[in-house]
């Protein structure tokens, strides 16, 4: 976090957010949406032989085919390919962070810049505000009172598409107008404070300029800042330390600081926590886990058995809202090294906090647990026939807590063993939603407790 506080972000903060915000809300990336158009054009009729062609060739001149052989059906093939197949759009984290860091002041301290065509981030918006009060723009203007989605690259919600940029000859068109309002509003940007990147992997040429331009005109004391998760990478954790290096030299190169996750949703945290960072008594994300985690294993005796009995009480109420007759109920508390610890349970007294198991926390963890703290969200696991389990699926919910003069932070977890699927669960899902999340809510301020008054003092 000591990179956003010498990047300019208090006196403003511009937030450009990049495909990896959107394919969270389960949209396509670039590849997968320009091999999804090849295919509705009839340019080429084998999916193995569309993807091997994008993975060949510059997706946006892989696009040319498909937009000439779509023709008058070309915008609305754009926003078939891009919606196909889902029920559900909603916000992802990065969305409702940067959306939240906006709202958190006046419009003008925040620049919302989405290179995306998808309007998710005005819809995290309008989640605390009227739609009058949330503007898309493809044009830079920046209405007085109002805030504002600024999308670089035209928009194609479910319902209309505007100014469209896909294809390389709309790049090549864009960046032949060196004075265009997309240049305009990132040379703003970055001479009014800190430009803070998530979601894209900069392979848009127009963006690559627009940006070099930018900061070359800076202040010294303005920085762009990226946030690079090795969920986009779609790469191990082994694989990734491989690239980190890699990673973080090309993008000093090009003139951003880079900043090394594990998933979106660290991005999002990042983003949650620019409002506060420049405040003496800050306390850093890990910081603050590592300050729980150790206030907890101080006080191990102490809190076992009470904390036993609490879940205990937790499961009365969820057998009740699961409609279940047996079930398991277990704590589970971030470390502050990129674990989660089985801390407490409901049917058991550990003896010392040495005998606990941590397993690691993320995206793709083996483990619920590991993945509900990851996700920052409600996760289901089926366990796999043979398994010693008598469970048939664990589910899980993150626990959020507010330290004093911070950001809410997903530091703990509340995991379920279940009998049946998790098919079965998702059905009565109305009956055990609020039940979990109130359960969640109070353990977020009995963990709270345990943490020294003076951490932040």
């Amino acid at each position: 976090m000591d990179v956003f506080r010498d990047a300019g972000g208090d006196r403003h903060v511009t937030l450009l957010l990049g495909a990896g915000a959107s394919t969270s809300s389960g949209l396509p990336g670039w590849d997968e949406l320009a091999t999804r158009l090849l295919l509705k054009s009839g340019s080429v009729t084998d999916a193995e032989a569309a993807a091997l062609l994008v993975g060949r060739q510059d997706p946006l001149l892989v696009a040319e085919a498909a937009r000439n052989a779509l023709g008058d059906r070309w915008d609305q093939q754009i926003r078939s390919a891009l919606y196909r197949g889902l029920s559900d759009l909603s916000p992802s984290a990065l969305h409702l962070a940067a959306a939240g860091h906006a709202l958190a002041g006046p419009a003008s301290e925040t620049t919302l810049i989405t290179l995306n065509f998808d309007t998710l981030l005005e819809d995290a918006a309008k989640i605390d505000l009227d739609d009058a009060a949330v503007h898309s723009r493809i044009d830079g203007s920046r209405p007085d009172g109002v805030y504002v989605v600024h999308h670089l690259h035209g928009i194609a919600s479910t319902s209309h598409s505007e100014g469209v940029v896909l294809t390389l000859s709309d790049f090549n068109e864009l960046l032949g107008n060196q004075d265009s309002w997309q240049q305009q509003i990132l040379r703003e940007s970055a001479s009014q404070g800190a430009i803070v990147i998530a979601g894209t992997s900069y392979r848009d040429p127009d963006v690559r300029r627009w940006l070099h331009v930018a900061l070359a005109e800076a202040p010294d004391e303005n920085a762009a800042v990226v946030l690079l998760a090795r969920q986009a990478f779609g790469v191990s954790r082994d694989q990734f330390s491989q690239l980190e290096r890699a990673l973080a030299e090309q993008w000093s190169s090009a003139g951003l600081k880079p900043v090394i996750v594990e998933d979106f949703t660290d991005a999002a945290q990042i983003i949650r926590e620019l409002r506060y960072v420049h405040a003496s008594n800050y306390r850093a994300p890990q910081e603050r886990a590592d300050a729980m985690w150790k206030a907890h294993v101080a006080q191990f005796a102490d809190l076992q058995e009470s904390y036993s009995d609490r879940l205990g009480l937790n499961a009365s109420r969820l057998k009740d809202a699961f409609d279940v007759d047996h079930l398991n109920v277990t704590l589970w508390l971030a470390d502050g090294n990129g674990s989660v610890a089985r801390y407490a349970a409901q049917d058991r007294i550990y003896k010392s906090a040495e005998d606990l198991r941590h397993v690691e926390s993320g995206h793709d963890s083996r483990w619920v647990a590991g993945r509900a703290l990851g996700a920052e969200d409600i996760v289901f696991q089926d366990i796999e026939d043979g398994s010693t389990s008598r469970w048939g699926t664990v589910f899980a919910v993150p626990v959020r807590v507010v330290v004093p003069g911070h950001p809410e932070m997903a530091m703990a977890v509340i995991s379920v063993g279940l009998p049946g699927s998790a098919a079965t669960h998702f059905k009565s899902r109305a009956m055990w939603f609020d039940a979990a999340l109130e359960i969640a809510n109070d353990w977020s301020e009995t963990l709270l407790q345990v943490i020294p008054a003076d951490f932040v003092a």
